[in-house]
């Protein structure tokens, strides 16, 4: 008599939903070739060039998640939170050691005036958290550097800028990712009041803004729509290089101009 089989045949599994994010989108519609280099036929690996802007900046979120996860203000000192970049530093994308304790020097100074402006009566609730949102064709995400929550129920999505000397309320306003982060925070807290808010970690300098219910509805539809454009790329979809003023500083120009040269594209 034949043994029956305990071995059950596994189930299908469905396929994962296509992700979105406020950086993908932002590629695409700065880009849609360079978009297609990078999350559809994956070569942006083998181009990608570190350097120090993103290995400062993320040197310090990961200093200042900490400091705010380990208590904040009300268990750290300001020389704690300074010692904390040293722990979480990347050394990838410096030429030098003199230029790496440079931008060591100025991290811990800016992190000395971080501690000094950013005390506040809210509440911290999340910090370097990806939030997720299921839209139907895709997922909709976004990481936060700091979410607090205020007295008045209030919430305020905190961005770290170690670039910026300066922002405005208008920039934030109009700015996709910050627009995209309000969007998340109300799906995943309705009922309260989402606030953005971009800290120029340089200066110290802050700004606000505030997307009402009929701007989130609107940006609701051109994510979806932006979105539906992005995942008809395919690899087989032709995309031709063009000279754009974001050319000057992409990891991709030598392809594009390669490209432009062997079809006679006036790039």
């Amino acid at each position: 008599m034949a043994l029956l089989s305990l071995t059950q045949p596994k189930k299908a599994r469905k396929p994962r939903k296509p992700e979105i994010s406020p950086t993908k989108m932002r590629i695409f519609l700065t880009c849609p070739l360079k978009y297609k280099l990078i999350y559809v036929t994956k070569v942006g690996r083998y181009y990608y060039t570190p350097n120090i802007g993103d290995s400062f900046g993320a040197s310090l979120h990961r200093a200042i998640a900490d400091f705010h996860s380990s208590g904040g203000h009300d268990t750290q000192s300001p020389e704690q939170l300074a010692e904390r970049l040293k722990n979480t530093w990347t050394s990838i994308g410096y030429t030098s050691s003199e230029q790496e304790s440079e931008h060591l020097e100025l991290g811990e100074n800016m992190l000395h005036e971080y501690y000094k402006n950013s005390r506040s009566g809210a509440v911290t609730i999340l910090t370097e958290k990806q939030l997720r949102e299921d839209m139907g064709e895709f997922i909709l995400t976004g990481r936060l550097d700091r979410l607090d929550e205020h007295p008045d129920g209030a919430l305020e999505i905190i961005d770290y800028k170690s670039g910026r000397a300066s922002v405005t309320s208008e920039q934030i306003h109009d700015d996709l990712a910050m627009s995209i982060y309000q969007f998340l925070v109300k799906r995943k807290y309705p009922g309260r009041r989402s606030i953005a808010t971009i800290h120029c970690l340089r200066t110290g300098h802050q700004a606000s803004a505030e997307l009402t219910n009929a701007e989130l509805a609107e940006l609701e539809l051109m994510i979806r729509q932006v979105a539906s454009d992005m995942l008809a790329i395919t690899e087989e979809t032709e995309l031709q290089p063009c000279h754009i003023p974001a050319c000057d500083c992409c990891d991709f120009i030598k392809i594009c101009e390669r490209r432009a040269r062997v079809e006679g594209i006036d790039f």
